[in-house]
């Protein structure tokens, strides 16, 4: 009974003394700065919020930038980052731009050092836009809207007060005039497939809610009208991306509109909650492959 106790501790001791702590790695740290955007009007005219960053192929997380990320690598390495925006304007929905470039770049990592990375973007060189040209209301030619509520004293302005730049497309509502829809021209290059990413890009300012529609049809077929979001008063300018790409591959349509629908807010016992409204719109970029 003595010899195995005594077998039994010299096994414990051997063990213990057989087993060292292994030194923590010290990490390295990538200091992420927002991204350089090389489009008119540069980073001031978009939104990439965030960066999807991938260290020598290991993808380690997406983060708003700018941001500071401990990384355990060491010497050269290979630096990827995808240039990222919140879709559909919701904090919690943070997804890569598929139509923007990725950034990549090598640098050499040291333990405890910061590396900056300056990361710039542009869009993707096969990247469409249905209305190049004509979609900031700036040029001799726009994008055209046609008034769709049936009252004939209503329609949109293009307007230099209060424009984002240049001109913008204002919706006007009143109490006397509550309501005012109106759909843009038709599009018929959108792609129904729905690995082939359809999104829109706007920038607005309202001082009331309103709806996007997307309306679809095949060939002088009646219209489809399918709710795709709803926005929230601003305080100024906004911009955001739009996911269409479930819509239209949901839809299988030759032909879409965007529509616009701008009502006079009411309170419980259906009074307006406010004399008037505004809706500017400027910036309506349709994008996909």
């Amino acid at each position: 009974m003595n010899k195995q106790l005594f077998i039994l501790c010299t096994a414990t001791v051997l063990l213990l003394g057989g087993c060292t702590d292994k030194a923590e790695q010290i990490p390295a740290y990538l200091d992420l700065k927002p991204f350089v955007v090389d489009e008119p009007g540069g980073a001031a005219w978009h939104k990439i919020t965030d960066g999807w960053l991938y260290v020598n192929g290991e993808f380690l997380g997406a983060y708003t930038l700018p941001a500071t990320v401990p990384v355990l690598a060491e010497g050269e390495s290979e630096i990827i980052l995808f240039p990222g925006v919140k879709e559909n304007g919701i904090l919690a929905t943070p997804n890569i731009y598929p139509f923007m470039k990725r950034y990549e770049t090598t640098v050499t990592l040291s333990p405890a050092e910061n590396t900056a990375v300056n990361p710039s973007t542009s869009y993707d060189d096969d990247a469409m836009f249905p209305w190049e040209g004509r979609s900031d209301f700036d040029g001799s030619t726009a994008v055209q809207f046609e008034d769709r509520d049936g009252d004939d004293d209503t329609g949109y302005v293009l307007t230099e007060n209060g424009a984002f730049a240049g001109k913008s497309l204002l919706m006007a509502v009143d109490t006397a005039h509550w309501l005012m829809e109106i759909a843009s021209e038709k599009v018929d290059e959108l792609p129904l497939a729905s690995e082939r990413q359809v999104w829109l890009e706007l920038h607005y300012n309202s001082d009331m809610p309103f709806t996007l529609y997307l309306l679809g049809s095949i060939g002088n077929s009646s219209e489809i009208a399918q709710p795709v979001f709803q926005f929230n008063t601003t305080e100024g300018w906004n911009k955001t991306y739009i996911n269409l790409t479930e819509f239209v591959s949901a839809s299988l349509q030759e032909n879409y509109r965007l529509f616009f629908r701008a009502s006079l807010p009411r309170d419980n016992s259906n009074k307006f909650s406010q004399i008037t409204g505004n809706v500017m719109l400027d910036n309506i970029r349709l994008v996909h492959f």
